[in-house]
């Protein structure tokens, strides 16, 4: 993920714990308790149980008895202590595991869209060629690339009357303004801008 599509290193951290600990918690109850740790160099990842050292357990979650911390971690454990008990995340049932990937799915998404945004935020007032997809409400919609994640507006207000659109018809405009929507970025477009003709001018 950090080196094939660029996310960075800490947002992919965050996307794998927060898809553990929603495993856990859909498993657990709750993930107050859940501990992810990370090996130095991102190739492993475990999750840990933090349960407090008690004689008589009442909340098996959150609690460990002295006998079984003791034959874990040492005699050296005394009652009160917390102690990290390695999870096995195989075991987790297949509704904790389907909300794990689901929760990494969205995460991702974010992290993607987030991306998008900052590439394009200091880009309102430059010049960006997409191709005519469809036309809803005088609106047209243009392809960007990106997979689909980036789509152009060019809303009925901001076209020239004096032009008529095809099918993937070419077209170059100005972004004026920039949105996140559920599926990536929207980029709203002017071809009625007088700033386009200023760019097109220095461009050429």
């Amino acid at each position: 993920l950090i080196q094939e599509k660029g996310y960075s290193e800490d947002s992919v951290r965050l996307t794998i714990e927060k898809a553990l600990k929603a495993a856990y918690k859909r498993t657990y109850g709750t993930d107050e308790n859940a501990i992810v740790k990370f090996n130095d160099d991102m190739s492993d990842v475990s999750i840990y149980s933090r349960k407090t050292v008690i004689d008589g357990v009442y909340d098996p979650v959150r609690e460990i008895e002295l006998d079984e911390a003791k034959q874990l971690a040492g005699d050296e454990v005394e009652e009160g202590d917390e102690i990290d008990i390695l999870e096995d995340p195989k075991s987790f049932n297949r509704s904790a595991v389907s909300t794990g990937k689901q929760t990494a799915h969205q995460g991702l998404n974010e992290t993607y869209k987030d991306s998008l945004y900052n590439d394009y935020k200091d880009k309102i007032g430059e010049i960006i060629i997409g191709y005519y997809q469809r036309e809803r409400n005088g609106n047209i919609y243009l392809d960007l690339g990106n997979a689909g994640r980036l789509e152009g507006v060019l809303p009925a207000k901001f076209q020239s009357k004096l032009e008529v659109y095809e099918a993937n018809d070419r077209i170059k405009a100005l972004i004026v303004e920039i949105k996140k929507t559920n599926s990536g970025i929207q980029l709203v477009l002017s071809r009625s801008d007088p700033k386009l003709v200023c760019q097109i001018l220095e461009k050429e």
